[in-house]
């Protein structure tokens, strides 16, 4: 009889926890879904059409180096389409470099939301990050899509080796995004240009506009350690079979994202009092 009683007390105790999990996990989703409604309203003006000005801005952006990458040269290293080229190697840098520029504002530009004594910056910092998640995604679905109806063959030969590079694209650049957090707040917002400036670095120094067949063995060495390069690479192998015996360092991006989401993370966790 003893040991039937507490199995019921503990299973009471256990509904109990699931119970407050749930009424947490409620509420949290609540106040982020709130934050996000709110971010999309005030992004560039005060009203929702304003987020469409989010989708146009990388829109245009990778639709202009495409353009002009097609303006200066005809003919592509690899398959001969200089759009089909392009295109693969620039929007992995365009799909990590919002995200993480976006977020490392979040909490900067929704600096009055923390007045609220519901809302953490935590809560601003996962509503920011689902949100850019979301923007990328509909900018890859559209440009996709604007390139098919085109006439261009922009389906790729490995459907799952393209999905994995656009989402390990995106999660290190959410990753670079909560690094930089700490980074803006540390030193203001004007810091946004070293995360900006380095990553174009990185991206210029990809040497995206080339195949690795024309770097010489010295050169691809050093971009085995270049994050971007990764990206590009990844994601022109499920278009281009020469890219099948160049070497991806994959584990670089999921690690890259990794240690520099913990980062923003423990930063945000421990140095809050300081910035925030």
């Amino acid at each position: 009889m003893a040991t039937i009683k507490k199995i019921v007390t503990q299973g009471e105790k256990l509904r109990a926890s699931s119970m407050v999990f749930f009424k947490i996990f409620e509420r949290n989703k609540r106040i982020i879904r709130a934050i996000m409604l709110q971010d999309m309203r005030t992004r560039f003006g005060r009203s929702y059409f304003s987020y469409i000005i989010s989708i146009l801005w990388p829109l245009s952006h990778l639709t202009i180096i495409i353009a002009g990458y097609a303006l200066l040269n005809k003919f592509a290293p690899i398959g001969g389409d200089p759009v089909m080229f392009a295109a693969t190697g620039v929007l992995p840098y365009i799909m990590c470099l919002y995200p993480a520029r976006q977020i490392a504002l979040a909490i900067i530009q929704n600096r009055q939301l923390l007045q609220m004594p519901i809302i953490r910056p935590f809560h601003i910092l996962i509503a920011r990050a689902i949100l850019e998640i979301i923007t990328v995604i509909i900018v890859c679905i559209i440009f996709v899509t604007t390139l098919y109806c085109s006439g261009y063959d922009i389906l790729p030969l490995n459907i799952a080796n393209a999905a994995s590079a656009i989402l390990s694209t995106v999660y290190l650049g959410v990753g670079y995004g909560f690094f930089g957090l700490i980074i803006v707040g540390l030193f203001g917002p004007y810091a946004i240009l070293a995360i900006i400036f380095s990553m174009i670095g990185l991206y210029l120094a990809s040497g995206v506009y080339l195949p690795p067949f024309m770097m010489s063995e010295t050169i691809l060495s050093y971009q085995y350690y270049n994050p971007i390069f990764n990206c590009s690479a990844w994601m022109r192998s499920a278009y281009y079979t020469s890219y099948d015996d160049i070497e991806i360092n994959k584990s670089l991006i999921f690690w890259s994202g990794t240690v520099l989401l913990m980062l923003g993370l423990l930063g945000e966790r421990y140095l809050r009092g300081k910035f925030f």
